[in-house]
């Protein structure tokens, strides 16, 4: 009969290797993929993380392996592919795998039972995925429980700030958290923290559409539902069982801006400046200044969650805020008196980016520690 004896790492066992797709090529992925150099250098030695695809909504370059360094002109030889190719070939991959989806695509999160079932790990960047409706999240999350693979979504709200690792280091130590409210856009937030009555507030949305700070339409940040949607991620995050619609959303934009094309919203922005001056001036007098705002709060089994323009006392926490940052109050048990308050860059690429790192940081300790202790015919 034949023995078997451990192996550990560093002695007998070979290096264990990451395979890593990446979907989305944009602005982001492109910055991830650059920092991808280094990463692979700073784990040599730990683990091998071996990139062999990249996609987006039309191309894919599958390979056994892709220089990251050469990554763009190795994408040139990419070629159209089919859904059910793609997860083909994720299927055939030797686990572990991951794969990250840098994409704003809902039917590409859609996807998500599909690559877990084909024993992918999941980073996202995308919103899409977990703010799907509850059945569909809740089919994600069971597939992640039955096959024992993670999905690490930190990057889809707030960016690098590592707002939904803090609240579940709180929730596994034993804490409840009762209140979640912040500044969630980095538009918005240099928007109202530029703005002091003096200037149109159109203007300054012109201003913030020409430094790229904006949607190519603007409507679609003053709409609020980007904000919308990342309190669902954190509602989500806390076991709230929410729909988009259960939030209430009031939009940083009149009656009827909403609709329209493009020209027609510049043709009235008077009805926009006029709202935010009343505002403004009422705020002013009472010593307070405007912050775009969601709130969620958790009592008694009952969830109130909500997105509007609000007036902030000077001293509050959302009053402390820079142009382009995000910020975050937690309360919890633990911290009801003086609430945890993280802030930060909400947007970026670099800050995205490297938020996606942490992730993939995150997986990777998971990962070896999996592969801590091996078995070996002897």
């Amino acid at each position: 009969m034949s023995d078997f004896k451990q192996v550990k790492p560093g002695l007998a066992a070979p290096l264990t290797t990451l395979n890593i797709v990446v979907a989305g090529t944009g602005k982001v992925g492109a910055e991830f993929l650059r920092l991808l150099v280094s990463q692979q250098q700073r784990f040599a030695g730990q683990i091998r993380l071996n990139l062999c695809g990249i996609l987006n909504s039309r191309l894919a370059l599958l390979s056994d392996t892709i220089e990251s360094q050469a990554w763009s002109s190795a994408f040139s030889d990419a070629k159209p592919y089919q859904q059910a190719s793609l997860v083909a070939y994720l299927a055939a991959l030797p686990s572990p795998k991951v794969l990250i989806d840098i994409t704003p695509s809902q039917d590409f999160a859609r996807l998500y039972p599909a690559f877990i079932a084909a024993g992918c790990h999941l980073i996202s960047a995308n919103k899409q995925g977990v703010t799907l409706p509850g059945a569909e999240y809740q089919q994600i999350l069971q597939a992640l429980v039955h096959s024992g693979l993670r999905w690490l979504s930190n990057t889809t709200v707030g960016a690098g700030i590592p707002v939904q690792r803090v609240m579940q280091e709180l929730l596994q130590s034993g804490d409840q958290i009762r209140e979640v409210s912040g500044v969630f856009s980095g538009t918005l937030s240099w928007l109202l923290c530029q703005y002091d009555g003096t200037t149109a507030f159109s203007e300054l949305v012109l201003q913030a559409q020409q430094l790229g700070y904006t949607e190519p339409d603007p409507r679609d940040d003053l709409s609020g539902k980007d904000v919308q949607r990342k309190l669902l991620v954190l509602a989500r995050e806390l076991g709230a069982e929410l729909e988009l619609a259960d939030i209430e959303l009031e939009p940083l934009l009149p009656a009827g801006l909403a609709d329209g094309d493009l020209a027609g919203f510049w043709q009235q922005r008077q009805h926009l400046d006029l709202m935010l001056a009343e505002a403004y001036a009422k705020a002013n007098a009472e010593n307070k200044v405007l912050r775009y705002a969601a709130s969620l709060r958790l009592a008694g089994g009952q969830v109130q969650a909500g997105v509007r323009l609000v007036a902030v006392d000077n001293k509050a926490p959302l009053a402390a805020l820079a142009p382009c940052d995000n910020i975050f109050v937690i309360t919890s048990d633990w911290y009801q008196q003086n609430p945890l308050v993280l802030k930060g860059p909400g947007a970026g690429l670099l800050v995205t980016a490297g938020g996606l790192h942490a992730d993939l940081a995150e997986l990777v300790k998971s990962v070896r520690l999996n592969a801590g202790m091996t078995w070996q015919l002897s």
